[in-house]
């Protein structure tokens, strides 16, 4: 035990951190990356060995993936070179979203456009092999279509379950409107025929058009989605922050709003833009995005939070519902990251004259800015004339790293210092709550619990949950990346939360 507290002393007097929230100099072009991929950077995801998983698309149809070692070399490991390319054929194919399951595989989703039929677009979903190569054990062909009518449909984000099912959500356009359209598919491609009707589900949030955005799986297995939703004000001609939530067998829970949805209006004279959703241990959702304030006619960045039952937070800057200004025209955001500490992370574009700015800001779990990040809980970094920022994930360590496009086509990335993770000294080692021990801690393969585990959740720093289960005496966790762990227990109805280290 003495060597464990040494060797963590020694660790943390030898570490010298940065303000959170400014520009890490130590990457790139003394903050910046611009990689020429011949494609429009979309979507990020950090694997567990830190590399970054960038998607892009691009005009020729054909959707291409880039995969970045933590010191920002291309991994020729992966793909051809450091990259994949997959054709997708018809008029047009777009990535919006990305994710990484357990076992490394990548999923990515958007829209094919068909030849043959006019305005005909459908779900495709790709799914490639940890080392970049198509996954034919997905459908035969790595490549999923996915049609809800004859029109259009497009698919603008996913979910992994734990199981390994995917959540593919977007809309449908059924002939007077747009509906908000999602499908599960099984771990092998296939529609789950047990969600919705023959794996899909379409819902009409306010009598008018609805498009989502961003999806949320909840611990109990029930999943929310964010939706551009309008009709809801006395005007339909402006869109809201739509929320439906569902069970996980894609039926509407009636436990929220009574009905399953609610919108939330922020300015009912204008649009609201919602971007990205998640839920807090506690079963609230937060929603993020872009709310459009009559001070100075601009787009803010807002985030909202619901309580379990769908009504507004109030304990949430007092009324639900926080918007804030980076610059002094359009701030429009684009991700958010819930962090393990409860603060949430916003990035997205400032508009500075006729150029694009990088924005993040950091909110407490009460609602206000965290001072403690950038300048008063901002941050505001010009790169030249900036295209766009178009999502953040966030290192192990706490770092922050945005991506979008800059110029025409190519991949443009940035790090920010961010949240420093707690490591563990003696006393957290040896601790013993309530009678509840896990060991070995630090654990190489296997962690062990004196206890039955009725659940438990294990996130990374940065907020992610990795592993989660039920009615477990050990967790397997020889397949995650070195670094600090948060591990939530509930024994006998007590619920524990315990810092873990991988070796």
């Amino acid at each position: 035990m003495k060597q464990i507290f040494t060797f963590c002393s020694v660790l943390l007097s030898g570490l010298v951190f940065s303000q959170e929230g400014t520009l890490d100099t130590s990457f790139g072009n003394s903050g910046f990356s611009v990689y020429n991929s011949g494609a429009y950077g979309r979507s990020i995801e950090i694997d567990a060995s830190q590399r970054m998983v960038v998607g892009t698309y691009s005009t020729s149809r054909t959707f291409k993936f880039f995969r970045f070692s933590a010191s920002n070399q291309l991994d020729t490991t992966f793909g051809t070179g450091g990259s994949t390319t997959v054709s997708l054929g018809g008029d047009d194919a777009v990535l919006y979203d990305m994710k990484i399951q357990q076992d490394g595989k990548i999923v990515a989703v958007g829209y094919w456009e068909s030849t043959n039929s006019a305005n005909r677009k459908d779900f495709v979903v790709v799914r490639l092999n940890a080392d970049g190569t198509l996954d034919t054990s997905f459908n035969g062909t790595g490549i999923v279509t996915v049609a809800f009518g004859s029109n259009e449909d497009v698919a603008q984000t996913l979910a992994i379950q734990n199981d390994g099912k995917i959540l593919v959500a977007g809309h449908s356009f059924t002939g007077s409107f747009r509906d908000i359209a999602i499908a599960r598919l099984n771990t092998n491609g296939s529609l789950d025929t047990t969600f919705g009707t023959n794996g899909k589900v379409t819902t009409d949030l306010a009598g008018n058009n609805d498009e989502a955005r961003c999806i949320a799986i909840d611990k109990d297995g029930k999943f929310a989605v964010g939706s551009f939703t309008y009709g809801a004000a006395s005007s339909s001609i402006f869109a809201d922050f739509g929320v439906a939530k569902y069970n996980s067998d894609g039926s509407l829970d009636t436990s929220f709003s009574t009905d399953g949805k609610h919108v939330v209006i922020i300015n009912p004279s204008f649009n609201d833009s919602p971007q990205a959703i998640a839920f807090q241990n506690d079963g609230k959702i937060l929603v993020g995005g872009a709310a459009f304030m009559n001070t100075g006619a601009r787009d803010d960045f807002a985030i909202v939070r619901l309580n379990p039952n769908g009504t507004l937070d109030t304990s949430f800057n007092s009324d639900g519902i926080f918007t804030t200004s980076i610059g002094t025209s359009d701030d429009t955001p684009s991700s958010m990251k819930l962090l393990s500490n409860g603060k949430i992370l916003l990035a997205g574009i400032v508009w500075a004259g006729s150029f694009r700015d990088i924005g993040l800001i950091r909110v407490t779990p009460a609602g206000n800015l965290d001072t403690t990040f950038g300048t008063n809980g901002k941050t505001q970094q010009g790169y030249g004339n900036l295209s766009t920022i178009e999502d953040m994930d966030v290192l192990s360590d706490g770092r922050i790293v945005v991506c979008g496009s800059a110029g025409s086509t190519n991949i443009f990335l940035s790090r920010f210092n961010g949240t420093v993770p707690a490591y563990l000294d003696a006393k957290d080692i040896a601790a013993d709550h309530h009678g509840v021990s896990v060991y070995p801690n630090p654990v190489a393969e296997v962690l062990y619990c004196n206890e039955k585990m009725e659940h438990f959740e294990l996130y990374s720093v940065s907020g992610e949950l990795v592993k989660s289960g039920r009615n477990a005496k050990e967790i397997d966790v020889h397949d995650l990346v070195k670094g600090n762990y948060l591990l939530r227990i509930t024994v006998k109805d007590r619920t524990i939360t315990k810092k873990i280290i991988k070796n």
